[in-house]
């Protein structure tokens, strides 16, 4: 087991150490057009390729939206809450507390302890993160939010169509699923490979801070998954699939609009290094928490 834990974390680590050691040698990583090339075209790309992949009820799809809306409401309520206590700025921090890495590291931490049958609602909530990402955290890491900035979320219209094929029964064509395969294939890399450049540069004695937050949004997210999934009174399999989702690190897209909006993207990196292990040491805590 220990084994197949390691298989599945060991490319995250190593992607993101290509990055860091990139940056450290000094060599040219345009961090701002890469990130715009994997928002409007490697995740659009990846989250239809995921769906078809998958056997997606229209129903539980709905049903885990609505769950999966009302915890990332209540950390964005609590996360709010918390900043102003500690007398920081809201709106520079808040996306990397409300969105937790349930792509490249959720996913497959939900396939490793719940398996197959709970990767419908684990790439549900896994897009609509990707949709908050493109609204609500566009808008609260660029200071602009805006029903445009809304209707131009790339995310939003792949779900549009995800919903429109799984509801009338009809495949993605296969023309249309070797394109968006090859894109989205080249997603998650790419997003390592920013986080790790990032981290090269990061200051080591700057991460008190950092780690604060770190623990905020692993242990925010924990409690918000527990509280709607028990609130909801969902299935025990919806519902591992919430609290794990939920309790999962701060998201590497968190950092990528941190760099696009001049943001604080070397403490954001910093959160998702610190917030990446101890999402990993409080594993077992987590997964029998969803239990």
């Amino acid at each position: 087991m220990i084994l197949q834990f390691i298989h599945v974390v060991w490319p995250i680590f190593a992607c993101a150490g290509l990055g860091w050691l990139w940056q450290r040698l000094g060599q040219p990583f345009d961090e701002k057009s890469i990130s715009a090339l994997v928002a409007y075209l490697g995740v659009p790309s990846l989250l239809l390729t995921s769906l078809s992949k998958t056997e997606v009820r229209l129903d539980v799809l709905l049903e885990t939206l609505l769950a999966g809306s009302l915890a990332l409401a209540l950390c964005a309520a609590a996360g709010a809450a918390a900043l102003k206590l500690a007398r920081l700025p809201v709106r520079p921090y808040l996306p990397s507390i409300i969105h937790p890495n349930t792509g490249n590291l959720g996913l497959p931490i939900v396939f490793f302890a719940l398996g197959e049958p709970a990767m419908p609602y684990a790439i549900a909530f896994s897009t609509l993160v990707q949709i908050s990402h493109f609204t609500v955290g566009v808008g609260l890491a660029s200071g602009q939010m805006s029903w445009r900035t809304v209707l131009v979320s790339p995310p939003l219209y792949s779900l549009a169509v995800a919903l429109a094929l799984i509801g009338t029964g009809t495949p993605l064509p296969r023309w249309v699923l070797d394109v968006t395969g090859l894109l989205g294939g080249l997603t998650v890399p790419l997003m390592l490979l920013l986080l790790g450049g990032s981290l090269g540069k990061l200051k080591l004695y700057r991460l008190g801070r950092p780690a604060a937050l770190s623990c905020l949004r692993v242990g925010l997210g924990l409690a918000a998954g527990l509280a709607v999934s028990k609130a909801l009174g969902l299935d025990p399999l919806p519902a591992g699939v919430l609290v794990i989702q939920c309790a999962m690190p701060v998201a590497v897209f968190s950092y990528l609009f941190a760099v696009r909006y001049n943001g604080p993207a070397d403490e954001v990196a910093g959160m998702i290094l610190i917030s990446t292990l101890l999402a990993l040491a409080a594993l077992p805590l987590i997964l029998l928490a969803a239990a």
